[in-house]
Parts: structure tokens; C-alpha cells; sequence
């Protein structure tokens, strides 16, 4: 399978866009951007998420570790950049503490969680939470991702 086809094919499927964030022994936040996120049960509430094995954040997870998941806005691409590694901001975005998860403080919206399991997946590691907070501003619109940053119109 050619892996250039598998991800532009991949990136026709529109998906939110967010941050996952964990803090290390010493508290720093470290995070990532993630479009590959989804919420799995609402009874008992979990959601997951995938980090390649290569990623800084895979060697910090920890089953029972609190995990923030901050949904970006539409305004929140150069944050979505910064955590992407594509281009940093001169003063990375600051957090807030909820549940013991570190959130954006701008996110659209965000989970608190704690990790439950890490299933290998091939060159991932699926990340399955228990959602312990959460909370939306749901007058904001979100980043979306479709081969490249989309803005949803007014209706």
C-alpha cells in the first residue's frame, strides 16, 4: 500500500481538530495535535484517540495518566500548527488545570480524562480515556481538517 495514497485518501474524510495534552513527572505539559480522535460510549463515557509510536507523547502515557483533550476553534490554527510541529509560536498557548488534565485555555471545547488502555495498532497506539470533565462553548465554530484547514459557513 503506498502510504502517500493511503494519507491523501485519508484526508478526505473531514474531522475535528484538537490537542492532546499530558504533563510529565516534573508537571510540563507536553502535547500534540490529533484529527484522530472519537468518542466511543456515552455510557460509560470514553473517548480515543491514536499517537504514533514515534511521538514524544506515546512514551509518556500511562494507563490511569490524566489526559486533556482540547477541541480547537476555527480561530486556533496556528495552535493546531504549534502542536503539529509545523510552525511554533514564539509563546506556546497556555493551560488550565481541570481534573488534574491540562486544557487549552482557548479551546472550543475539552475532556478531561484518564487513560484506560493503550492497544497497539501497527505504527499507532489507540488511546482509550474515561471522560472525567468536559465542557463546550458551543457558539464557537471548530477547526475542521479536509485536505487542509476548512472554515464552516454561516447557515
Amino acid at each position: 500500500m503506498d502510504p502517500k495514497k493511503l494519507r491523501q485518501v485519508a484526508g478526505c474524510f473531514p474531522t475535528g481538530v484538537t490537542v492532546v495534552s499530558c504533563a510529565n513527572s516534573a508537571g510540563d505539559v507536553h502535547g500534540m495535535t490529533a484529527s484522530s480522535f472519537l468518542s466511543v460510549s456515552l455510557s460509560p463515557p470514553l473517548v480515543l484517540f491514536s499517537v504514533m509510536n514515534e511521538n514524544q507523547l506515546a512514551n509518556l502515557l500511562k494507563v490511569g495518566m490524566p489526559v486533556g483533550i482540547s477541541i480547537l476553534s476555527e480561530e486556533m490554527e496556528t495552535v493546531s500548527n504549534h502542536f503539529a510541529k509545523i510552525k511554533l509560536l514564539d509563546q506556546a498557548p497556555a493551560f488550565s488545570i481541570k481534573a488534574d488534565a491540562p486544557v487549552l485555555e482557548e479551546a472550543h471545547g475539552w475532556y478531561a480524562t484518564k487513560v484506560t488502555q493503550l492497544i497497539p495498532a501497527g505504527d499507532h497506539v489507540l488511546v482509550l480515556c474515561a471522560v472525567v470533565d468536559l465542557e463546550a462553548k458551543p457558539t464557537e465554530k471548530p477547526l475542521v481538517y479536509f485536505q487542509g484547514y476548512k472554515k464552516i459557513a454561516s447557515s
